[in-house]
Formats: C-alpha cells, structure tokens, sequence
C-alpha cells in the first residue's frame, strides 16, 4: 500500500476535518495517508516558512496551507504546479519533490467548481468581496474566471485591497474599493456576497458583512466552515438567498489537494459529499 506524509499548516485549526477528509480519500484508493495538524496559533513567534522547510526535512511529501499563512509561504514556492495559480500570490497546496517546493492554489480551483456545482452557468454578476487575503484573492480570480466584470473589494488593510485591486484589473475586470463610509452602498448594490475573512470561525465570532444590509441579494458565499451555520449564512439562507457555504469550497478544494498529492482522481458523488458533510459540526 503507497503512503503519504502530509499535513495542514494555519492558525486555530484544532476543528478542522481536513485530516480526516484526506485519510478517507486514501482508504478509497488503498492508499495510506499520514495527516497532522501544524497550529501556529499558541506558538510564540510562529514562523510559516521556517515551519515548511522543517516539514520537507521530517519527511513530508506536502502541505496544504490555510489562514493566514497563504501569502506568508509563497516565495517559497520554486514553481506553480498550474502556470496560472502563480498570478493569484498565494498557494494553499505544497508538493515537496526533493528541495524544490511546487505550489497550487486549490481555493481558486476549488472554488470554481464549488460555485458551478451549485449555481450551474449564472454569471456572477456584480460582487462585493470582503477580505484580500490568501482566499479572498484565490476566490476574486475565481470569479473573474466566472465571468464576474465588477467586484467591490473591502478589507482592513488597505494594502491587501489594493493589491488585489490591481491583479484584478489587470485581468479587466472592474474594482471599486469600498471605505467603511461607502459599504452600505456596496453591499446593497451587490448581486453576490462573498466572505472571505476569518469572521464566524469558533474562534472569531460574528459577520464581517451587516446584517442589516443582507436581504435582496442574489447569491452569497462564505469561506468559513467551522462552524457550517455561521451568523452570515444563516442570516442569507433566512432571507431567501441561495448560498454556498465554506463547506463546499472545503470538499471540493480538498478533492484537488488530494488529487495533487496523489495523482488520483475521486469523483464528487452525491454519496461522497454526504458522508463528508455529516463530520462537520452544524
């Protein structure tokens, strides 16, 4: 039986069921996979990149990469596994093959499929994005890939907008980026409504979007999973929004990662998806 020594790399993953998503994976293609969790959220000091190549020196064969180490690792990385996830700026996925690090970014594949899975060819139409981190840029150019023309970025940190702002036009599609002062009018204005800060996770309760604002929308999508039912997707699903939940990016990101880390192709059965949504906490 081919063995594997993987694991997750993030802050405040203790809930993750990403270790026994890939276990579940392998046992599907008698394959043994060795799945750890590397938390950096206690950790005085915590450094992503020392972390890596500690990973390679132990064994490992790769990582997948999450909050809020994406962009933290990407020099790292010697070459994309897919030329285009290179333009993104950050990866999730590391392949190790001898000292070279190859890199992927699964959110922006993973995403694609997610949205298509559940809203079929509708354009994205006009979106309102909130968080320019690791995911939020992976699903901002998932979205352009979608067809999206006009997305109105906010985040806390202004340089991580900004930076998003310009990859996104120089893919032609058209940014407003949105001040405290002018996101009631974003948020309203949006046919979608995209989370992408770490806002409803256990740890950081809450919703980075007003709820106030959320009820005439077409669609929204929210990065978080654990838990499942956060404040924004319980709020969008009561007021008769279709939504996509961090769930299904979750499910169909770590089908790509295994599929990177394997070679193996798993098909997303209705079966499949059943049994791996009933490990998460609803």
């Amino acid at each position: 039986m081919a063995s594997l020594h993987l694991g997750l790399l993030g802050a405040g993953i203790a809930r993750s069921r990403m270790p026994r998503l890939q276990h579940y994976l392998g046992q599907l293609v008698n394959t043994q996979i060795e799945y750890v969790l590397i938390d950096g959220l206690n950790q005085p000091a915590f450094d992503a990149k020392a972390c890596v190549l500690q990973a390679i020196a132990d064994g490992f064969q790769g990582l997948n990469v999450t909050h809020p180490y994406k962009q933290q690792i990407y020099s790292l990385v010697s070459s994309p596994c897919i030329p285009a996830h290179e333009r993104i700026g950050s990866y999730n996925t590391l392949l190790f093959r001898g000292h070279q690090i190859l890199g992927a970014n699964t959110d922006y594949s993973g995403f694609i499929r997610a949205y298509l899975n559940k809203f079929g060819n509708r354009p994205p139409g006009q979106v309102f994005l909130c968080g320019a981190g690791g995911v939020g840029r992976a699903v901002a150019m998932g979205l352009k890939a979608l067809g999206c023309k006009k997305i109105a970025i906010f985040d806390t940190v202004l340089s991580q907008a900004e930076s998003l702002a310009g990859l996104l036009e120089s893919e032609a599609v058209s940014v407003t980026l949105v001040t405290e002062q002018t996101m009631a009018t974003s948020v309203v204005n949006a046919d979608g409504l995209v989370n992408c800060t770490a806002l409803g996770m256990y740890h950081t309760p809450g919703s980075a979007i007003d709820l106030a604002l959320v009820s005439k929308q077409q669609w929204a999508f929210d990065a978080v999973y654990t838990p499942l039912d956060t404040l924004f997707m319980t709020h969008c699903q009561q007021s008769g929004i279709q939504c996509l939940s961090g769930f299904d990016l979750w499910f169909f990101q770590g089908l790509d990662a295994f599929r990177l880390f394997t070679g193996m192709e798993i098909p997303p059965t209705g079966s499949l998806k059943q049994e791996t949504l009933s490990w998460l906490d609803q």
